[in-house]
């Protein structure tokens, strides 16, 4: 919709001119007729209050208006040259000696058009009203036999005796002034709109603002400035912001404003070397932590989080006692913690409990397996990237899993098949507390702890090549060592009665049930023992169960598992290795999961092995 316009015409000719304008080119606008004597300046309020969006007029009379109205453009309509000298021309025709009288923004150089029509021309700018038509009567006695203005000029000359000559405005110029004002009314809107939007943001930020002039007096304020503050912006508007905002004035400064602490930033508003003003943003600590509360319950819903800690251990054994008592001391340090153990054994319970009993505790949690992912992906998935840093990547980019453990812990199992190329990040990000995202060059610093894990041996995997030694020392500050199942006793049935408890509560178990459990060595650790009574527990068609029936389906079992264990941190050569995971792949009819159940490693680790094999 075309904005809508109010042409105020002086008289009633350029008013007709200014009809036929708007018919013809179907501005939105209204022709009224009025100049100062006749209330221009009422008239042109009044269209005001009827959402007028830009405001036309001429001479004094716009003059008066641009001074009274400021919430929309208002534009003139110009005295073209041509308009001049058609009133210059019919003046000609009574005398040669004229006087061209008006607002300075309408007579405009009327002595230099005269000379082309060889007139004898007089300016008489109208600087100030009140002592205009004393002006007008001086120069009228020294010879004026006609006077050329506009509408105000004239009707004063003839009241004196004085012919008067109207200049008035052609089509092109009335044109020109709509076209004008209909474009300042457009820019209006989506200034007004910009501005609206502006505001809506301030007043609804969680943050206090307040923003200073070049004296450090308030200019603005928002509504949460004035809640923090218990002022209201007329007590603060134009108050020194010292009296105001108490404490040191700097970033990232604490203050307390009514026995409550804020956090304090602070922006200069400089051009060119001068200072316009401040802006000053404060938020409540409390909202902060709430922030915070939020956001930890969100890394809960992501899997961010922990499920166990030092209670839900099972066993009594004097192996998984030490190892327990070691890792709650390990718990009281922010040192990095490497975790060694075969397969299965529960590194990363151990993991979670050291995370639990830490004062990282309240903090992310953030497991990866880093012999799930293929080198690239996994470099991606550790330090993020951002849009565009390769094919494929999101839109918006990709915070990395360091970043997701900033003031928690990240737990990086199997590191010892890492690359070497993401090792020597993983180094940097230890040793700087800094990351990188891929793609980018800025640098993000992240508080961590490093829990690693491996169940090879890693001082082999470094005089091996394939474990960088400098990454080595720095994992290895802390150790421990999980031992294996089949070192911990009676832990075995204490566990296997937990667990079929967990799966099968309704099966009764005979006392010495469980006593066979003890004759097998259990390669796969805790990992082959819980597979072996989740088996259990849906195979069993009794109500009961008896040592019999353990024996039986360890007979099932135990044969394919003591042969093809796991390899015991590296203690298998590569050809016999290679032989029996080909020879398990065999009896498997191909089926890699359930080759991998039965070799006790992950679907990544037997895609490299067979990968390894194929040349």
């Amino acid at each position: 919709m075309r904005p809508k316009l109010c042409l105020l015409a002086p008289n009633e000719d350029i008013a007709k001119v200014a009809n036929d304008v708007v018919l013809e080119n179907k501005f939105n606008c209204d022709v009224v007729t009025g100049n100062l004597k006749n209330q221009g300046v009422e008239l042109a309020k009044n269209a005001l209050k009827a959402d007028t969006e830009a405001i036309i007029s001429r001479g004094g009379t716009f003059l008066r208006i641009s001074e009274e109205i400021t919430q929309i453009p208002c534009v003139q309509i110009n005295v073209s040259t041509i308009d001049l000298l058609e009133a210059l021309h019919t003046a000609s025709h009574f005398s040669n000696k004229i006087g061209v009288v008006g607002y300075p923004n309408t007579i405009y150089q009327a002595a230099t058009a005269g000379k082309f029509l060889g007139l004898d021309i007089t300016e008489i700018p109208i600087e100030d009203p009140t002592v205009f038509p004393g002006r007008l009567i001086e120069e009228i006695g020294k010879g004026l036999e006609i006077i050329v203005g506009d509408t105000i000029s004239t009707d004063l000359a003839t009241s004196l005796g004085v012919q008067g000559i109207l200049i008035s405005s052609g089509k092109r110029a009335i044109y020109e002034a709509l076209s004008q004002a209909e474009d300042l009314a457009i820019l209006h809107r989506k200034e007004a709109i910009s501005q609206q939007r502006l505001y809506m943001i301030l007043n609804n930020l969680s943050e206090g603002i307040l923003a200073t002039d070049r004296e450090h007096k308030v200019t603005h304020s928002n509504p949460a400035a004035e809640k923090y503050l218990g002022l209201s912006a007329q007590e603060m508007l134009g108050q020194n912001i010292e009296a105001i905002l108490p404490g040191k004035h700097r970033n990232d400064e604490l203050i307390t404003i009514l026995e409550q602490q804020y956090i304090l930033n602070l922006e200069r508003m400089e051009n060119y070397g001068d200072n316009y003003g401040e802006v000053f943003t404060f938020k409540p600590i409390k909202e902060i932590q709430d922030i915070e509360t939020k956001l930890r319950k969100k890394l809960h819903n992501r899997g961010l989080v922990t499920k166990f800690s030092f209670e839900h251990m099972v066993g009594k054994s004097q192996a998984l006692s030490a190892s327990i008592q070691k890792a709650r001391r390990i718990s009281k340090s922010m040192a990095t913690v490497l975790i060694t153990g075969q397969t299965g054994v529960g590194k990363e319970m151990f993991a979670q409990s050291i995370h639990n009993e830490s004062p990282r505790a309240h903090g992310p949690f953030v497991a990866v397996n880093c012999a799930a992912f293929p080198e690239s992906i996994l470099e991606s998935e550790l330090f993020g990237y951002v849009e565009g840093s390769f094919t494929n990547a999101r839109k918006g980019g990709k915070i990395g899993l360091f970043e997701l453990a900033h003031r928690g812990t990240i737990f990086l199992d199997e590191i010892g098949d890492m690359s070497l190329s993401v090792q020597a990040k993983v180094l940097r990000v230890i040793q700087e507390k800094e990351v990188v995202r891929l793609g980018d060059d800025g640098v993000i610093p992240v508080n961590i702890r490093v829990i690693a894990a491996t169940n090879i041996d890693l001082w082999e995997a470094v005089n091996d090549g394939r474990f960088r030694q400098d990454l080595y020392y720095r994992i290895n500050v802390l150790r421990l060592e999980i031992p294996p199942l089949c070192e911990r006793d009676q832990d075995v049935i204490l566990m296997a009665q937990e667990f079929l408890r967990q799966l099968a509560p309704n099966i009764v178990v005979r006392e010495g049930a469980f006593t066979p459990l003890l004759e097998h060595n259990w390669p796969g650790n805790v990992r082959e023992l819980y597979n072996f009574i989740e088996q259990l527990a849906v195979l069993h068609e009794e109500e009961s169960l008896d040592g019999s029936a353990i024996r039986k389906s360890l007979a099932s079992s135990t044969k394919t598992k003591e042969v093809y264990a796991l390899e015991k941190l590296g203690s298998f050569s590569r050809r016999l290795a290679d032989a029996e995971i080909l020879e398990v792949l065999e009896q498997c009819h191909g089926n890699q999961t359930a080759a991998c159940e039965i070799l006790g490693i992950n679907r990544s680790t037997l895609w490299r092995r067979l990968k390894r094999i194929e040349k």
